[in-house]
């Protein structure tokens, strides 16, 4: 999860107390991880990009403080500045949004202040900028209109730290940020690029700005711009960053762009309206409050709320894009009221333990008294450890509609890939390292399956056999048969089906080389799944 390091200076500057802040900030979901040097480091869910910057935790704090509570209110000034969508950028980036934020006094503090909010946002919000990225020009260093063309790779210009033109190319190649960014635009003849109507660059999306906008503290006059493949984030993420800009006393100008096919303005900044059924909010929270202990609470969260005989209406800030369902408000309902005066209750009723947790206990003591330590590790993974890391070509599998982070994009299909994971993070500790797992996989329906691993220099396949046979026999399985395997996650030669009858019911052996190499490991590694 994202630390924000919040500048005690930057704090007081927006009127936030620290002392108030560390007190309070827990209640709004957060987890303070301490003070170095000047800074306060608070992480926070990454479900709330809006408090990733000093500005939205200020915003977040007053509320709930009681300081200023209901919605934000922010206008939109009419703007003169144009951008024209160039056709040949719909396979490659399709996707532009902006807004001018004017009147702002900018000092050193808050340049950084900025830097880190942009390079959150890309981490989270932007997937590492291939979904989002972000770009702030001094607007007064450049002519408009603007252009946001596909232009030729060798096309050059100064990129922002250094002091040479260089050629699109060699940018991917040469510059730091290119290095590290080139993947997102390979395979492309043409790249993005943003230009003013005198043929100055201001961006290479998502790769670097120019040097000629680079902001200053001599800077007044901000240009937001973010491109992208999908509109809605970009709209979403635009109102995040022009509310904490308006926050610094600024003044919002939409940008109006014209695309192919349709014509917009950003930001649009529009209030979300929502309304959620009283029962449904008791019934989550446990218990009946009063009109005005949901109202008080809704305010302190930021909303704007009126109340009638069935149903809660709230006005959502554009900030949030967060709010997805009814049970979000029901969650800022209780953050506001105060988790602090909901009283503790035991569980209703006994417990009942069914014979398939028995069976699961049974098989957790085994597994411990061979001497394995037992882990428990996310169903959600990525689709690189589950099959590229394992040496596996594609599959069909469950893909993560609109995942938080790239190492989050599926459900997982076996387990020994998540236990591998744990051996990489640990591979400063001593050997051996023997680690199990009891959960769930997606394969054509839920299964529970039963996982281990093993590292040092002594695992050989002979071990794995002895392992598994000894598994399998004290878990009273004795009708089963063991068979060679081709399986390109271990060694030919060194992986075994474990059979009963005709079914495959797990696998054993040694893992590839390559393998135990993707997960930065330097020693042999026996491993085993199987079906429970």
């Amino acid at each position: 999860m994202p630390v924000i390091r919040l500048q005690r200076d930057e704090l007081r500057k927006l009127g936030m107390d620290e002392n108030e802040l560390l007190e309070n900030v827990a209640m709004l979901g957060a987890d303070p991880k301490g003070i170095v040097d000047d800074e306060i480091l608070i992480e926070f869910f990454p479900d709330r990009p809006d408090l990733y910057t000093v500005e939205g935790v200020v915003r977040a704090m007053k509320g709930f403080l009681g300081k200023e509570i209901g919605a934000p209110k922010y206008e939109v000034y009419e703007g003169a500045i144009k951008i024209d969508v160039d056709e040949n950028l719909k396979n490659i980036r399709p996707y532009i949004v902006a807004a001018v934020i004017r009147g702002l006094d900018i000092d050193d503090s808050m340049i950084k202040s900025m830097m880190d909010f942009q390079e959150k946002l890309h981490i989270t919000v932007g997937r590492k900028r291939r979904k989002l990225a972000i770009g702030l020009h001094d607007v007064d260093k450049v002519k408009p209109p603007f252009k946001y063309v596909a232009m030729d790779k060798d096309f050059k210009f100064e990129p922002l730290g250094f002091q040479e033109k260089m050629s699109l190319e060699d940018i991917l190649r040469r510059h730091p940020k290119g290095m590290e960014y080139a993947h997102i635009l390979e395979n492309y003849e043409k790249y993005p690029l943003i230009l003013d109507s005198a043929g100055n660059v201001l961006s290479f999306p998502p790769i670097i700005n120019g040097n000629l906008t680079q902001i200053t503290t001599s800077t007044k006059n901000i240009l937001v711009e973010m491109t992208g493949l999908d509109l809605f984030t970009l709209k979403f993420t635009l109102n995040i960053v022009v509310s904490a800009f308006a926050d610094r006393g600024g003044k919002i100008e939409d940008v109006k762009i014209f695309y192919p096919d349709f014509t917009l303005r950003t930001p649009e900044m529009e209030y979300q309206r929502m309304s959620v059924n009283k029962n449904y909010i008791f019934s989550l929270i446990g218990e009946e409050l009063s009109d005005d202990d949901i109202k008080n609470a809704l305010l302190k969260m930021r909303y704007d709320v009126s109340i009638d005989e069935k149903k809660v209406n709230v006005i959502i800030p554009p900030y949030r894009m967060d709010i997805l369902h009814p049970v979000d408000i029901v969650e800022d309902i209780a953050k506001g009221y105060g988790y602090h005066r909901f009283e503790p209750q035991l569980p209703r009723g006994g417990i009942i333990l069914h014979k398939f947790e028995e069976k699961e206990n049974r098989i957790r003591e085994l597994m411990i008294g061979l001497g394995f330590l037992e882990v428990t590790t996310l169903t959600i993974t990525s689709f690189q450890q589950q099959y590229k890391w394992m040496r596996i070509d594609e599959e069909r599998y469950v893909e993560i509609e609109n995942p938080i982070s790239e190492e989050g994009n599926t459900l997982r299909a076996w387990i020994i890939p998540s236990l591998m994971e744990i051996l990489k993070k640990n591979k400063h500790r001593e050997l051996p390292q023997k680690i199990f797992e009891v959960g769930y996989v997606r394969k054509n329906a839920m299964e529970k399956h039963l996982a281990w691993v093993y590292i040092d220099s002594s695992a050989s396949f002979t071990l794995a056999k002895s392992l598994a046979e000894a598994i399998l026999r004290d878990m009273g399985i004795n009708n089963f048969k063991i068979q060679e395997k081709e399986h390109h996650s271990f060694i030919d030669g060194r992986c075994a089906s474990i059979m009963i009858g005709e079914e495959e019911i797990g696998f054993f052996g040694e893992l590839h080389p390559e393998v135990i190499e993707n997960f930065q490991l330097g020693y042999p590694i026996i491993a085993m799944e199987i079906k429970i």
